[in-house]
């Protein structure tokens, strides 16, 4: 892919977590599209509500305006459905097992295009080891928050 360049327009997390949240929140902040998965309902309705808390006290800070809040809440799509995890990136973030991560990358490489990048959010597993076992390894990337 040398000398290819691709731009990033939507960023998918999956896992609802403090940091899927939190990494959602910084991507939608950022200008991106952004789809934040979890299977978990629950987990996404405390997501959404941490985000709107965050962002609530950044307007009381004065450090982005009540417009801005709500141009990064639209920005961000909350689902349940693995067919709305189409992206250029996608960053997982879910339960530190190998297994877990390799099945969902696995997942969404058959929906995704064949130049998405899966980033791995783990930061005590293996990269290349997760890599090897998912279609198109050189795809993986590690990228921890």
């Amino acid at each position: 892919m040398a000398g290819v360049s691709h731009s990033i327009n939507t960023i998918c997390i999956c896992g609802a977590g403090t940091m899927g949240a939190g990494i959602a929140q910084v991507s939608a902040q950022s200008g991106f599209h952004t789809v934040l998965y979890d299977l978990n309902e629950e987990a996404l309705a405390k997501a959404a509500a941490g985000i709107e808390e965050n962002l609530g006290m950044l307007v009381e800070k004065n450090r982005i305006t009540s417009d801005e809040k709500e141009r990064i809440r639209k920005n961000i799509h909350f689902t349940r459905e693995i067919g709305y995890c189409i992206a250029e990136l996608v960053i997982e973030a879910v339960v530190e097992k190998p297994e877990a991560k390799i099945a969902l990358f696995n997942q969404l490489a058959e929906i995704n295009h064949s130049e998405t990048i899966f980033a791995s959010n783990t930061s005590s597993l293996s990269v290349t080891s997760i890599a090897c076992s998912v279609v198109h390894p050189s795809r993986v990337v590690g990228m921890h928050f």
